[in-house]
């Protein structure tokens, strides 16, 4: 048993000797193989000291520029902070400093456009061109307007600026004046003479405006002159006064004398329009008569000064034409329509309901009169009082014929009552034949008989009263009352006699 126990023990001294002996060389290779590793991370450590010093470095440098900016920063909030409203106003400033630039700068533009339109104006005028002129005179006004219309900046210069201008305006209008009056030239009567016909008669109206060869390619100077005036503004004051003078001493004579007659002449370089006398038919102006003579006075004017084309520089139109024909009607075509009325019509009104037939021609003549007129533009499209009052002719021949009875009858009444007249039986006035009552209806009265089938008794006399029945007997009668008498006889007779038309 000792054997064995032995050999068990030397087995195990043997195996743990071989042991050590094999744990001893894997830790000396454990260690070697540490010794690489250590000398690997000497060497990466080595190589890794600069770059992290570098690091180190950069990240110091960084600080130090965080910790300057937020110097600055600080610095820059409390510079901002302390004082605001000084930037605030000086921001202000500049920009009230850069808006009187501006508005200096514009009205310097201003000044400038207004003396140059003014150098131009000037130069136009003495070159006779006298469109250029006034729309460089509305140049000049309409700059003045905008320097004067900015708040807040005023300049003595404008008011300099606006006599200068108004004085040019006024040298302008001088001299368009004086082209005016070489154009449209009026011989008239001396102002101490009355309103007659002799003095109508002196009454001469001279147009310069016939254009001659070289003015039919370079356009007629009346063109220049009322387009400059329409430039201006003063085209309707310039037809007004044209208007009045032709009014009174041309269309007004023509109404009032039925003697005057227009007389025209043409001759190289001017127009003239006169009067001649005839002796006339009547007491009072022909309506027929009268309008053939206005028609000629217009014809002549729309051939010779008012078929002029015009432009009126307006804003905010589109048809901006000048229609002289229509200006001149509009200023007296109120005053021409109410003086034919009352000295023509109303004078050539029938005074017996026998010729109101007749009146039919002065209608149409009246018709055709204001038909001419629309064609040369002078009226518009309505109709006018004129055509209205003579085709109204049965109320105005009424109203005169009741006007004229009651001034008869009151004349009548109130003359002298005691002359007298003697009256007979025989020198009675015979009744006159009053119409059949059944004659509008053309039915023939047929005797009844006496006893009718209705055996009703006809109280009808066949006896009938003769005209003197009421005759007075011999007497002495107020002549006044004979003279109504008659008067009322005849007004009836009148009456019965018109027709439903008249």
């Amino acid at each position: 048993m000792a054997a064995p126990a032995g050999s068990l023990v030397a087995a195990v001294l043997a195996s743990s000797g071989r042991l050590d002996k094999e744990d001893l060389g894997t830790r000396i290779g454990r260690l070697s193989r540490r010794g690489e590793v250590c000398t690997v991370i000497n060497q990466k450590y080595s190589e890794f000291l600069p770059s992290m010093q570098s690091a180190q470095e950069l990240l110091a440098q960084v600080d130090g520029l965080a910790g300057s900016i937020d110097l600055l920063r600080a610095g820059i909030e409390t510079e901002v902070q302390r004082d605001p409203n000084a930037a605030v106003a000086e921001f202000a400033e500049l920009k009230q400093q850069l808006e009187r630039d501006t508005l200096v700068l514009s009205v310097l533009k201003k000044l400038q456009e207004f003396d140059t339109a003014m150098e131009e104006y000037n130069t136009a005028l003495l070159e006779k061109k006298y469109v250029v002129a006034a729309q460089q005179l509305e140049k000049t006004r309409s700059n003045l307007k905008m320097l004067e219309s900015r708040k807040g900046f005023e300049l003595k210069i404008l008011k300099a600026l606006r006599t200068e201008l108004t004085v040019q305006t006024e040298n302008m209008l001088y001299h368009l004046g004086e082209e005016w009056q070489k154009l449209v030239v009026w011989k008239l009567p001396p102002s101490k003479e009355s309103s007659s016909l002799e003095s109508a008669m002196h009454s001469e109206l001279h147009l310069h405006t016939v254009p001659s060869k070289e003015e039919e390619t370079a356009g007629p100077p009346v063109a220049s002159v009322l387009q400059a005036f329409a430039v201006l503004g003063e085209l309707h004051g310039k037809f007004k006064s044209f208007g009045q003078l032709l009014l009174k001493y041309i269309l007004k004579p023509l109404i009032s004398y039925p003697s005057l007659q227009p007389f025209t002449e043409e001759q190289s370089d001017v127009f003239i329009l006169r009067f001649k006398s005839k002796e006339p038919h009547l007491d009072y102006s022909s309506p027929i008569e009268v309008f053939d003579k206005i028609k000629l006075i217009f014809e002549v004017l729309h051939k010779y000064l008012l078929n002029v084309p015009l432009e009126q520089p307006t804003e905010d139109t589109k048809d901006c034409r000048v229609i002289l024909p229509e200006l001149l009607g509009d200023v007296i075509w109120e005053d021409l329509s109410d003086c034919l009325i009352q000295n023509c019509l109303v004078n050539s009104i029938p005074t017996n309901s026998s010729k109101l037939e007749q009146y039919i021609e002065v209608i149409k003549s009246a018709e055709e009169f204001e038909k001419a007129l629309k064609n040369m533009q002078v009226l518009k499209g309505d109709t006018t009082d004129l055509l209205k009052y003579a085709r109204n002719v049965n109320s105005h021949f009424a109203n005169k014929k009741c006007q004229d009875v009651i001034v008869a009858a009151r004349n009548l009444m109130t003359s002298e009552i005691h002359n007298t007249v003697k009256i007979t039986p025989d020198s009675s006035v015979a009744l006159p034949r009053l119409p059949d009552p059944g004659s509008g209806d053309h039915l023939k009265t047929q005797k009844t008989n006496k006893l009718p089938h209705n055996n009703v008794v006809n109280l009808e006399n066949d006896t009938k009263l003769t005209q003197y029945m009421f005759s007075l007997p011999t007497c002495r009668i107020s002549s006044s009352v004979e003279e109504l008498m008659k008067l009322a006889y005849q007004t009836l007779l009148e009456a019965t006699a018109s027709t439903d038309q008249w």
